[in-house]
């Protein structure tokens, strides 16, 4: 495992430029996971109706956190890749610390007021060594930005005739609402893993999305980037979603300083 110690960065996270190299990233970092010759202990916080990454020749045993109990139903009737399932809120249900090789948090944070304490809650559940993938829309670009600021309505048109997903908007589908605390940008999320000592293992951006809007998708992106210029840098144009791995160090790298986890 890399050190403990949290990397100061500036740079931007790396761009990726396929959704099979994002697929391949994340697979990699849930196999890096593995402790033993057991299976890897995932917590799937905010599980939603799918599981995307089954590693070959790895075993996995999975506990899906969901609000949703038709979510947890599909999983369980359709999918049959959970191995435990827990109806409850991420800010609240009883869960066991240190009981975790992986954690995985993908597209939820974005839509949950006290999203930092929803993370700190998350780091407690890891192991020593554990990893945590977050994967989140970043609140500091230009699409965040314009997620955040326009009705729920227009998310579930964008979702329906730009993304084409006619169900959007309909009971257990997304949009849902969107909120998005500070913690959920690259800022955000590299300034929370320094205060709870982890280190940051991978980082990486992309920007998939313009893809949907097909013939328009030049005009799309370049509109975006103007955007970007118009807020002087404090948006990034340059893509929307971005994705993390930390590590949680072992006991014997941590410091004083890095030991100490809130509240």
């Amino acid at each position: 495992m890399r050190s403990a110690q949290v990397r100061q960065r500036t740079a931007t996270p790396r761009l990726l430029q396929s959704p099979q190299e994002q697929a391949e990233l994340l697979t990699e970092a849930i196999v890096s996971a593995r402790s033993g010759s057991e299976p890897i202990r995932v917590l799937e916080a905010g599980c939603g109706k799918q599981w995307p990454y089954r590693p070959d020749n790895i075993a996995l045993h999975i506990t899906g956190v969901d609000t949703d109990p038709e979510a947890l139903r599909i999983r369980r009737e359709v999918r049959g890749d959970l191995d435990a399932e827990v109806l409850g809120d991420l800010r609240s249900v009883s869960l066991t610390p240190g009981s975790f090789d992986l954690v995985y948090c993908s597209y939820v944070l974005e839509h949950v007021a006290g999203a930092e304490s929803v993370l700190d809650r998350l780091a407690k559940t890891l192991r020593p060594g554990g990893r945590l993938i977050v994967r989140v829309p970043d609140g500091e670009s230009v699409y965040g930005f314009l997620t955040k600021h326009s009705p729920h309505r227009v998310h579930v048109l964008y979702k329906k005739y730009i993304e084409h997903k006619p169900n959007a908007g309909k009971p257990g589908y997304a949009p849902y609402p969107a909120v998005y605390d500070p913690v959920v940008s690259v800022r955000g999320l590299r300034r929370w893993a320094q205060q709870q000592g982890l280190a940051i293992e991978r980082e990486y951006a992309t920007n998939f999305y313009l893809r949907a809007f097909g013939p328009l998708e030049r005009l799309a992106a370049a509109a975006v980037a103007l955007l970007g210029r118009m807020s002087r840098g404090r948006l990034s144009a340059e893509h929307n979603n971005i994705g993390f791995v930390m590590v949680k160090p072992l006991l014997t790298q941590l410091s004083p300083e890095s030991a100490a986890v809130p509240s």
